[in-house]
C-alpha cells in the first residue's frame, strides 16, 4: 500500500497487523498476512463493500524484502493478524489517501 495509508493505519491504535516492511525503493509498506490470505483479498473487498473503487492495494502471494526494505515491525511481531479488521482499515487509508492526492493543488514552476 502506498506510504501515506501505511503510516496511518500504524497510528490506529488496537489494530493487529503483524509483521510490517518498509520499502523505500517503491515508497510503499507490505503488511504481512498468513499464507492464503492473498487469493482472499479480492473477495474480502467486496463483502466489506470496497470492491470496484481504485485503492491501491495490493496482496502478494510472497513477499521477498529487497536489500533496501527496513523491518517496521520484524516477523513474528505482535500476536497476529486480525486479517478483516487490518484490510477494512487498510482500505479506507488507501481510500483517504488517494482523496487527499486528488485534492491536493498542482504547483507549477
Amino acid at each position: 500500500m502506498p506510504a501515506a495509508a501505511g503510516r496511518a493505519l500504524l497510528r490506529r491504535r488496537g489494530l493487529r497487523t503483524g509483521a510490517v516492511a518498509w520499502d523505500p525503493v517503491a515508497e510503499r509498506m507490505r503488511f504481512l498476512v498468513p499464507p492464503g490470505s492473498a487469493e482472499e483479498l479480492p473477495g474480502l473487498l467486496d463483502w466489506l463493500e470496497w470492491g470496484g473503487i481504485e485503492l491501491d492495494l495490493a496482496a502478494l502471494a510472497a513477499y521477498a524484502p529487497r536489500e533496501a526494505a527496513v523491518w517496521l515491525r520484524p516477523p513474528g511481531w505482535g500476536c497476529g493478524v486480525d486479517l478483516v479488521g487490518l484490510v477494512s482499515a487498510a482500505a479506507t487509508e488507501c481510500h483517504r489517501a488517494r482523496l487527499a492526492r486528488a485534492t491536493q493543488p498542482f504547483a507549477f514552476s
